[in-house]
């Protein structure tokens, strides 16, 4: 299912985006599968664009992604090294600053920490020249993210003040609390992405206090929908009900429509965990009329997803 899925959602992205050609180009098509967790599919992608373009760090680069999220450590830092090596030689200061955070990425899951510090800071060094000698060219999102993986080494070195030190370096005073909630969320949501849920607990509800203070709905939905899809995965699900219906109620204010339907999806998820698949049902039909209904092709590939939550109830 996923996989028709997968190839009508390409057929329908190239005809809407006519001027792009990332249906066919099969690196492009590798990344677009990586961002929908399709990982299997990535690395089918990722193999073909390293056979067709061998000197091409990004064909390495992306099928090394894939190998990391099929969980196959090995085989991802080997072509991530490979990218390395590439990007090295081409020069491009921006792949490389990708490449060695996702390096660092991958060998932080190896358990070899120290080595991965050493990326995720070389990776920031570009990130900071980059920003420096090219002011057009936006790498706040890359900088972010690396932020945030040295802020997770230095906490789980019980060194949360110095993780907080290079994230005020770049996103501002630290008396400035809108920026501290912002940090909050993105140390929160590593953990969510690793697993970790009370740790991104902890994280969240700090989030959430500022946002609740200046009532900045928009990123309080966001973290209220992770925290209590956190609660949900450690079984405390009074808990997880509650903030679930609390963001859905703050996505409906500014009209967030992705996390109002998220927040569905989660609560589905909640109650079907819970034993209740009647209830769950029509948490996820709400999600999937959200979703479906968007025309974001963003959106709407989530709808697929929630399809497969719905089918699996009745197995």
């Amino acid at each position: 299912m996923r996989k028709s899925l997968f190839i009508l959602f390409l057929w329908v992205g190239f005809l809407t985006f006519k001027s792009t050609a990332f249906a066919e180009d099969l690196i492009d098509a590798c990344w677009h599968s990586i961002e929908r967790k399709d990982y299997r599919i990535a690395v089918d992608f990722g193999k073909s664009a390293v056979e067709k373009y061998p000197d091409n760090p990004k064909a390495y680069h992306c099928l090394g992604k894939a190998y990391y999220g099929t969980g196959e450590l090995e085989l991802a830092y080997n072509n991530l090294k490979k990218a390395e090596t590439l990007a090295f030689y081409s020069n491009n200061d921006i792949d490389r600053m990708k490449i060695y955070n996702d390096l660092g990425e991958v060998l932080y899951k190896m358990g070899r920490s120290d080595e991965a510090f050493s990326y995720f800071d070389q990776s920031l060094r570009i990130a900071k020249y980059i920003k420096n000698r090219d002011k057009g060219i936006y790498v706040d999102y890359d900088m972010r993210r690396t932020l945030t993986n040295i802020a997770i080494y230095f906490d789980n070195k019980g060194e949360l003040d110095k993780a907080l030190d290079y994230y005020k370096e770049y996103l501002g005073s630290e008396k400035d609390e809108k920026t501290k909630a912002d940090i909050y969320f993105n140390i929160g949501y590593k953990y969510y992405d690793d697993g970790n849920y009370r740790k991104a607990i902890e994280y969240f509800q700090k989030s959430i206090e500022i946002n609740e203070k200046y009532q900045r709905y928009l990123p309080l939905a966001e973290s209220e929908v992770y925290v209590g899809d956190s609660y949900r995965m450690i079984k405390d699900y009074e808990n997880a009900e509650k903030y679930l219906l609390k963001g859905i109620e703050d996505a409906k204010k500014v009209k967030y429509k992705f996390f109002e339907a998220m927040g569905y999806w989660k609560l589905g998820r909640l109650y079907r965990d819970k034993g209740d698949k009647k209830t769950a049902k029509e948490y996820f039909t709400r999600a999937y009329n959200i979703f479906d209904s968007s025309k974001n092709l963003f959106m709407a590939m989530y709808a697929g997803s929630v399809l497969d939550d719905i089918k699996k109830l009745g197995e």
